[in-house]
């Protein structure tokens, strides 16, 4: 991807959020990014560039909770040693936005998290962009405790446990010039598993690596990994919908839907349902239930008590039987709410930064 591209994606980010819905199947599916930089240029016509580059301010605690005392950027320490705790979520920092001259200055772009007291970290030791001006991914775990990332200096994938401090870089190498546009990175509950897909959207195969013997299963490149745990890979492939649940050492059968589905959660706790979003109803919002075993879909039901200026941006980790989290992007911010998936009624868990388009959550694929 072309410096000019990437810098138009950075100013379409900094845009004002015209239609919600149509950004989130946007982002999600990188493989529009030239749909995405050409509405930059648009929003750039018409708004004279008016969109001035906005400092993220640090978000708030796990829970929402605004009055945690932000830190100053300017003095944000890098990522220690030891524990530090779980992590809330992780953030890539914006590029700064010329106006006058309409071009965006990403050399100072990093990679920052944020644990689950509100403390921020910066994360040097993780590439944020290759040479080739692509995005690097981090992940985080489902329960916060470890982060995955490239390190340029390894040339391959690193996990860290934030309780103890300790790292494990994987003997699998990694060319840097392998992560192209939308790459993206999934870490297993117990780190042992990383997922590495080189380019969302392309048939280049990605690969689940075993950190601890090196072992490598090959992920086919029509597919995007959703989650590893339990010693299973979760991996959907779009427009004829399939959810293949592949043993971390490979075999398995995938499952056909009947019908186009996008943002798919987890396997629920009772290991055979899934919660997604029909394209068709992802303005409305009405999630469906689906039987990953039989690629039937069970019900479907209207999501209550959301913003009404905003769109669903992703679906990721159950709480229980009956509730599963959505990932929900608004003018304002980005917010998680646990969705009953038998009545649809929604309840808000937290609020990120509104520029959410780099923000990674536990649980949810890094890109």
């Amino acid at each position: 991807m072309t410096r000019l591209r990437e810098a138009l994606n950075d100013i379409a980010d900094e845009a004002p959020l015209v239609s919600l819905a149509d950004l989130a199947i946007a982002g999600h599916r990188r493989r529009r990014r030239t749909t995405l930089a050409l509405a930059a240029i648009a929003a750039v016509a018409v708004l004279g560039v008016t969109t001035a580059a906005v400092a993220l301010r640090e978000p708030p605690g796990p829970r929402g909770d605004d009055t945690a005392t932000p830190q100053d950027v300017a003095t944000v320490p890098d990522l220690p040693d030891g524990k530090v705790g779980p992590l809330s979520h992780a953030y890539r920092t914006p590029c700064v936005i010329d106006t006058k001259r309409r071009r965006a200055d990403c050399s100072a772009v990093e990679w920052r998290v944020v644990t689950r007291t509100g403390t921020t970290y910066r994360v040097p030791q993780a590439l944020v962009r290759t040479t080739r001006e692509s995005h690097v991914p981090v992940a985080i775990s489902r329960d916060g405790r470890l982060l995955a990332y490239y390190s340029r200096q390894a040339q391959a994938h690193v996990v860290r446990d934030l309780m103890t401090g300790t790292e494990q870089t994987s003997s699998v190498t990694v060319k840097e010039e392998r992560i192209g546009p939308g790459s993206m990175l999934v870490v297993s509950d117990d780190g042992r598993h990383v997922v590495f897909d080189p380019r969302e959207g392309s048939k280049e195969p990605g690969m689940l690596i075993d950190m601890r013997t090196g072992r490598t299963v090959p992920v086919q490149g029509t597919y995007e990994t959703v989650s590893v745990k339990d010693g299973v890979a979760a991996l959907v492939r779009y427009v004829k919908t399939d959810l293949w649940l592949m043993p971390v050492t490979g075999g398995g059968r995938p499952v056909r839907f009947d019908g186009a589905f996008i943002f798919f959660s987890e396997l629920a706790p009772d290991g055979r349902t899934v919660a997604a979003f029909e394209f068709q109803d992802i303005k409305k919002p009405r999630l469906s239930l689906l039987d990953a075993t039989t690629g039937r879909t069970l019900r479907k039901v209207a999501v209550r008590g959301l913003p009404k200026d905003g769109g669903v941006s992703n679906t990721s980790l159950w709480h229980s039987q009956s509730e599963v989290t959505i990932v929900y992007l608004t003018r304002e911010f980005a917010g998680t709410y646990a969705v009953d998936v038998n009545t649809g009624q929604s309840r808000p868990l937290a609020r990120y930064p509104a520029k959410g388009m780099y923000t990674t959550l536990p649980g949810v694929a890094g890109s």
